[in-house]
């Protein structure tokens, strides 16, 4: 694998929400909420090569033959500031049974293809129906644009294919736009009570599909997930701006401002096994937003949904809790103001967390402590965890949770803030400074505080007590047997350390990872390393500490620059996505 510029890419978040049955030439047919896109750069397409036979992945369907084939191959184009690294190669003219497409409709829809003639003259893509009928044609230029199409049919598939000559396919996506988009297979909900009492329903039966509708809900106590063996969905419904809804903890966290908290102030708590979370966006909890533990909290998944403003680590897996999949969670501003910005990690996989709990495509950032924390006693051992395709930057920050941060980078005031609130509590008129471009902090004792009623300065100077550092791979007590598999990795801007041993002694591999402008960008002196492949690092300030006969690349300043920018590219999408409770799947590609 060779060392490139970064790439990023976007694909809109797969979600299976509506799950309408329908049938067309006798298959029944896929459906979903809102959106589906296939992009040809993801695993599970990138690899494929010379297709010669047809093949369905993640429910888009590849045609060919032995002697009319098509292929996935490296080619990089950009499109409204989008970079696509693969392409599906249809390498001639097609038609339904060969160098064709198939794709899952469930009702009118919008068609967008990303497309490009690969010769040096426009082509055109057909879009036929499942009689074969022609409905349009998109145009493939010699510049890689997005064609569309809006299907006003019933449910079942289309196929596309080429008019004549090679076209070069790199994303498409199905936008649902059906009049009746409520999905039948289960329970909705819009509000608490009705969301309350739908899991109690769903826990007797052992299973159910809960969709939750809206913008957001006002949840006035914990959420307590704890049956052991269910197969129980608990889905947020897109609403018509693309966003999805919030389970909004503020009127419990209400209770405990300026006290300590615990388990029993946790926003989601899942003691049981079998659970899956998605497209939910979970905030201002009094404690962890979301929280797996117990030996018997097992394979429960986490996906596509935003943790944030928690009053402490956005989603936490400890006690012996196992085999929970996180993939595509953002985590971000969390921060506990009582215990003066400690213990509230994006990410707290830790204290004797059990086996197979995997990270993947998940952001942890602006939280008051790190990145990711894997921080263990003298109990009992996290053994095990993957980081795949993660990211984490500027953690353990104080000036996030004034304002200040945000005050010298442009953007407005962040109100929804704890600190922030208690300063405007304490001062009316500094969101009104702020705005005129005066920060002002308040003075006085007037946060309430483990260490007592303190100022502001002492909450960001001496008394602070959050780590600045990105990945954190376990403590003292970590040994040789504790597994820690890190791949398509990136840590930056964090004061200490970006990826950080901790004073443990892990056994670990990493593949394809970057470290740039940490105080340290590797740390990990005592670990034993089974591999150490294509790792970056530069602007570190001081050197990095790796086992004996290790060493990291330092890019050319070329390189260098482009990665910072794809990087900033990238991060602002995220931001801007979490900000307007959007949640897309979004990569930072690191290698090529």
């Amino acid at each position: 694998m060779k060392w490139g510029r970064f790439h990023h890419l976007f694909a809109v978040l797969l979600t299976w929400a509506l799950c309408i049955t329908a049938v067309f030439t006798g298959a029944a047919v896929p459906s979903y909420a809102a959106s589906i896109s296939w992009n040809f750069k993801d695993n599970d397409f990138k690899n494929l090569g010379t297709i010669r036979s047809t093949i369905t992945v993640n429910d888009l369907t590849l045609i060919a033959t032995e002697d009319k084939t098509m292929s996935v191959n490296p080619n990089t184009q950009t499109v409204d500031n989008t970079t696509y690294t693969y392409c599906l190669a249809l390498g001639g003219s097609g038609s339904r049974e060969y160098r064709s497409v198939k794709i899952p409709v469930s009702g009118e829809s919008v068609i967008k293809v990303t497309l490009m003639s690969s010769g040096d003259s426009e082509r055109s893509l057909i879009v036929a129906d499942g009689n074969g009928t022609e409905l349009t044609t998109l145009p493939a230029k010699t510049v890689a644009e997005t064609a569309v199409y809006n299907y006003n049919g019933a449910a079942g598939y289309l196929y596309l294919y080429s008019g004549g000559s090679g076209i070069n396919l790199y994303k498409i996506q199905v936008d649902d736009k059906s009049s009746s988009s409520d999905p039948t297979d289960g329970t909705i909900v819009t509000n608490f009570n009705d969301l309350l009492s739908a899991i109690s329903r769903a826990e007797s039966d052992k299973k159910g599909i809960i969709y939750v509708k809206g913008t957001s809900i006002d949840c006035t106590e914990q959420i307590k997930l704890s049956k052991e063996n269910v197969n129980i969905s608990i889905i947020g419904l897109q609403n018509s701006d693309g966003s999805y809804p919030v389970l909004d903890f503020a009127p419990f966290l209400a209770s405990y401002i300026g006290t300590a908290s615990g388990d029993a102030q946790v926003g989601v708590r899942i003691t049981g096994s079998g659970y899956t979370l998605q497209n939910l966006i979970i905030q201002k909890a009094p404690d962890n937003g979301i929280q797996i533990k117990g030996s018997k909290a097992g394979n429960n998944k986490i996906k596509n949904c935003i943790v944030r403003y928690n009053n402490d680590a956005g989603l936490q897996i400890t006690g012996g809790a196992y085999n929970n999949e996180i993939r595509f969670v953002y985590s971000y501003r969390n921060c506990d103001v009582y215990t003066l910005g400690g213990n509230a990690d994006g990410f707290a996989p830790k204290l004797a967390a059990g086996t197979g709990n995997t990270f993947y495509g998940c952001y942890a950032w602006d939280n008051s402590d790190d990145g990711w924390d894997s921080y263990d006693k003298t109990d009992g051992l996290t053994l095990n965890l993957s980081y795949i395709e993660c990211a984490t930057w500027n953690n353990g920050n104080p000036s996030v949770f004034t304002g200040e941060y945000d005050f010298n980078n442009g953007k407005p005031l962040d109100t929804n803030l704890l600190l922030v609130q208690l300063i405007l509590k304490q001062d009316p008129s500094f969101a009104a400074n702020y705005a005129n471009k005066n920060f002002l902090l308040p003075s006085g004792n007037f946060i309430k505080t483990s260490a007592g009623t303190i100022s502001l300065a002492s909450w960001t100077g001496d008394k602070y007590d959050g780590n600045p550092n990105g990945f954190k791979f376990g403590s003292v007590n970590t040994t040789s047997q504790c597994e820690r598999t890190v791949e398509n990795c990136v840590s930056f801007n964090h004061k200490n350390k970006g990826f950080d041993n901790n004073n443990s002694s892990c056994t670990a591999s990493f593949k394809n990872c970057v470290a740039f402008d940490n105080g340290c960008n590797y740390a990990i002196q005592p670990f034993t390393l089974t591999s150490f492949i294509n790792i970056l690092g530069f602007s570190g300030g001081s050197k990095d500490k790796l086992p004996n006969g290790y060493s990291v690349t330092t890019p050319d300043a070329q390189t260098q620059t482009a990665i910072r920018n794809t990087v900033a590219s990238t991060v602002n999408t995220i931001v801007s996505n979490c900000e307007n409770n959007r949640i897309e799947q979004i990569y930072f590609d690191i290698y090529r």
